[in-house]
């Protein structure tokens, strides 16, 4: 397939590196404008902590032009601005992919009249400095449709060469479903890290319980709001084995704010306190964390 990923951030240069390792696929990557002169090779660290430096192939307008494949992989906030930027020379016959946090970013994207598809991934990786990325732990990717069509075949070859670059992978027809427990479990993990300045598996301490109870209590309201039903303790003990999982991980809004950049707050509480505000919900757990993140951010 002719691919191009749209982000120079861990999570494109993870899909980058993976998806090029095989010859049949012609893939290439479109940088932020922001960088000036982006290098000609990239560096690579892998599950076993083993480095390697390969050739970096830039996306052109051609490439864009006759991508079969655009992998979106930009923060929530950044999306609009991505699809803005390739937008006059994106070809009919092409699929998107979105790969981000949070919700919301997707919406009023009408002049996208191309196939859009959810790309949801728990894969640890991180930017160890400009263009070398470390793929901190193995995850799973669910893939599916957000709207548009797809031929059988088109989906089966999309999947296929997705799976076989970074196992596992479903594509899987409720993918919004998978959004929410997506959104649910960084709702808790990535604003506490932040504030706390903590590893997630910090968060199964006993100290934290009340803060984590509150939150996923006024989250599974809101869901509910939205036709989503969540069981708490179901969705707690998925967030205790996400935490347990990624004990030792930086969360990406912790990154962030370590390291003095936006964060996707309004895209994760933000997008919680928004609905609920829609809804008439109280949700003042998730409003005391999107202000204190946002204080951080200023």
């Amino acid at each position: 397939m002719r691919i191009v990923i749209v982000g120079q951030g861990a999570i494109g240069l993870l899909w980058y590196h993976h998806l090029a390792r095989t010859a049949a696929n012609r893939v290439s990557l479109l940088c932020s404008k922001r960088i000036e002169n982006p290098p000609k090779k990239y560096s690579f660290t892998d599950i076993n902590n083993h480095s390697t430096e390969f050739s970096l192939k830039l996306a052109s307008d051609t490439a864009i032009a006759e991508a079969d494949l655009i992998i979106v992989c930009v923060k929530s906030y950044q999306v609009k601005d991505a699809i803005k930027s390739i937008q006059h020379n994106l070809p009919a016959k092409a699929i998107v992919i979105f790969c981000h946090n949070g919700m919301g970013a997707l919406e009023n994207l009408a002049s996208l009249t191309q196939p859009a598809l959810v790309l949801l991934t728990t894969h640890g990786c991180k930017v160890e400095k400009p263009f070398h990325v470390v793929h901190t732990g193995i995850g799973h990717n669910n893939l599916g449709l957000l709207y548009g069509q797809l031929t059988t075949t088109i989906k089966e070859t999309m999947t296929t060469t997705l799976e076989q670059a970074l196992p596992s992978l479903l594509f899987v027809d409720n993918i919004q479903e998978k959004q929410w427990l997506k959104l649910a479990i960084n709702c808790v993990i990535n604003p506490l890290t932040a504030l706390y300045n903590i590893d997630n598996g910090q968060l199964l301490e006993s100290k934290y319980n009340e803060i984590v109870t509150e939150l996923i209590n006024e989250i599974i309201t809101v869901a509910s709001a939205e036709g989503i039903k969540f069981e708490f303790d179901n969705l707690q003990q998925q967030l205790r084995l996400v935490a347990k999982n990624t004990a030792n991980n930086c969360s990406s809004m912790r990154a962030d704010v370590l390291q003095n950049r936006k964060t996707e707050i309004d895209y994760i509480n933000g997008y919680i306190v928004n609905l609920a505000e829609k809804h008439k919900i109280c949700v003042p757990a998730n409003e005391k964390l999107l202000l204190k993140v946002k204080a951080l951010n200023s």
